[in-house]
Formats: structure tokens, C-alpha cells, sequence
């Protein structure tokens, strides 16, 4: 085994750990783009939810991560014969990478059809968060700018 395939290793595997890392919070975070800009807030009724899931993201970490690991897997062989199988095990450890990011970075969220007010009928797809899941017949607030759309429970 070459000396540096070890130190290879440990580094993708530090970065495939670290890519999703967020520290929990209680509370609603808010973009700091969205930071003092004004929300229209209206209120509505719940019609009917249905289960989504958000796409998860796929970055460099996760392409790269899976293309340092494949290679070095794939190391080990000598000459061409070698360095065709090492550059297959990069380009097939980064298509596994990048899945594997997708899929581990996957949202659960309701896709939430709310009548408002006024008589409108929206959609809005939001990420299932600690508040807890929406219900049909719910009545609750919808806040709407700052880029995009939210709903929350009325208290």
C-alpha cells in the first residue's frame, strides 16, 4: 500500500462526514438576506397535505469525496492497466458520491394547500420542521416575501 493512500482515506472520509454537519436549533432561522424585510402575513384554512420530499443538494464534496475514495480503492495496479482501473474507480466513486449526497441531504416536507382568506387557493411545499406536520382543516398563518412563502401553525 502506498503511504499516502491511508492519509487519502482519512481526508475523504473527513470531508463525506463534515458535508452535512448543521448544529440543531429550537428556534426558526431565517436567512440573513431575508433579515428586515417586510412579510405580508394572511391567514387561511388548511384544505389537504400531502407527503414530498425536498431534493437533497449535490456539491463538490460529494463528487470529489467519492472520486478520492474510488480511486484509491481502485489503486494498487501498476502501469496502464493500472492507471485505467484507478481513474474508473475515481469517475465510479464520484457518481456513487454524488448519490449518496443527494440522498443523505433529502428533506422530508408537506406539500400544504391552504384556501386563504380572500378566497385564493395556494400550494406551498415547506420542509417538515420542530413545530410539527400540518392537517386538513388546520387554520394557520401564511407569510408571504422576503423570497419566499411560509406557513406556520396559529397558536
Amino acid at each position: 500500500m502506498k503511504p499516502q493512500s491511508p492519509l487519502l482515506a482519512i481526508l475523504a472520509g473527513a470531508v463525506a462526514l463534515s458535508a452535512g454537519c448543521t448544529l440543531p436549533s429550537s428556534t426558526s432561522i431565517y436567512d440573513r438576506t431575508n433579515a428586515g424585510r417586510s412579510m405580508h402575513v394572511e391567514t387561511g384554512d388548511v384544505v389537504s397535505v400531502r407527503d414530498v420530499q425536498i431534493s437533497g443538494r449535490t456539491t463538490v464534496v460529494g463528487v470529489g469525496g467519492g472520486g478520492l475514495v474510488g480511486a484509491a480503492a481502485a489503486s494498487g495496479g501498476s502501469g496502464v492497466g493500472g492507471a485505467v482501473v484507478q481513474a474508473a474507480g475515481a469517475v465510479g466513486g464520484a457518481i456513487i458520491g454524488e448519490s449518496v449526497e443527494e440522498a443523505v441531504t433529502r428533506k422530508n416536507a408537506q406539500e400544504i394547500t391552504i384556501k386563504m382568506k380572500n378566497g385564493d387557493i395556494i400550494a406551498v411545499v415547506q420542509e417538515v420542521r420542530n413545530e410539527g406536520r400540518f392537517r386538513a382543516g388546520e387554520h394557520v398563518q401564511v407569510m408571504q416575501g422576503g423570497g419566499g412563502t411560509t406557513v406556520r401553525h396559529l397558536q
